[in-house]
């Protein structure tokens, strides 16, 4: 699998599984809850490969990360969490939500392609003057992205639960 099929098809599974989970008014679960923790326990050993710990590696990773997590906590709120007379807890998201979501796939996909197609030379020499050997250059992109992706899915699981445990 190209990198690049690599980068869509992990914008495609994160995009269906928070969305899937979100939309809509449900139930604060436990399964609703692990669900990102099960898809970053599948995703990260199939999409990353090496780990950077230093570098412009690492400074791409870091920046994946720290971008992930600003995004989840963006997206969460957007959830409307509140108790239901009968006292269980429940999170509304909507269209706005579901809007956050696909716009953030949406520009990490055109990111991929345009990685690919369009600023590939560009993006290759940025990364080769910053010290990345050539052929570490795709993996580093994709770490970033997929960091990017967990992180905004377990943030947003971690918020939620603290904003469900906050219920009266």
């Amino acid at each position: 699998m190209s990198t690049l099929q690599s980068a869509l098809l992990i914008n495609v599974v994160v995009l269906l599984t928070t969305l899937h989970a979100d939309l809509g008014t449900k139930a604060v679960s436990r399964g609703r809850l692990l669900r990102p923790l099960i898809v970053a326990v599948i995703i990260v050993p199939v999409f990353v490969h090496t780990f950077f710990d230093n570098g412009i590696g690492l400074a791409v990773e870091i920046c994946g990360l720290a971008a992930g997590v600003l995004f989840g906590l963006v997206a969460v709120s957007q959830i409307q969490v509140f108790r239901e007379p009968d006292g269980q807890v429940v999170a509304r998201a909507g269209r706005s939500y579901a809007a956050l979501w696909t716009g953030l796939i949406v520009a990490r996909s055109v990111f991929s392609i345009g990685a690919t197609y369009w600023y590939e030379s560009e993006l290759g020499r940025f990364f080769f003057r910053h010290g990345a050997p050539p052929q570490d250059i795709a993996s580093i992109v994709t770490n970033g992205l997929v960091f990017m992706a967990i992180a905004a899915l377990l943030t947003r699981s971690g918020a939620l639960k603290v904003r469900a445990s906050g219920q009266p």
